[in-house]
């Protein structure tokens, strides 16, 4: 769905020079992410903090997503519109 919208906005206000991008993180290392990862303990998934990042590697840092949302947003990515970022370390071609 986020991928169909971020595509159909581009396509819509392209000619009006506005992008439209959509930014998939996997696991975060971040505080926010602590509640995810208990509830997919709860429902029997294997998600202790070293399953986790041995899964992608390693736990994406918050920074790292900002600094693809920034570069999206910046002039070096005037030519990317409607596609979508995955930022999971290949985890969900697994």
């Amino acid at each position: 769905a986020c991928q169909s919208f971020a595509r159909g906005v581009a396509e819509k206000y392209r000619d009006k020079n506005i992008r439209s991008n959509a930014v998939c993180p996997g696991y975060i290392g971040s505080f926010h992410g602590q509640p995810e990862w208990a509830l997919l303990r709860r429902f029997g998934i294997d998600a202790l903090d070293e399953g986790i990042a041995s899964m992608p590697g390693r736990l994406c840092d918050p920074e790292e997503v900002a600094a693809a949302a920034l570069f999206l947003a910046s002039d070096d990515a005037t030519f990317v519109t409607g596609t979508q970022l995955f930022m999971d370390n290949v985890y969900t071609a697994i």
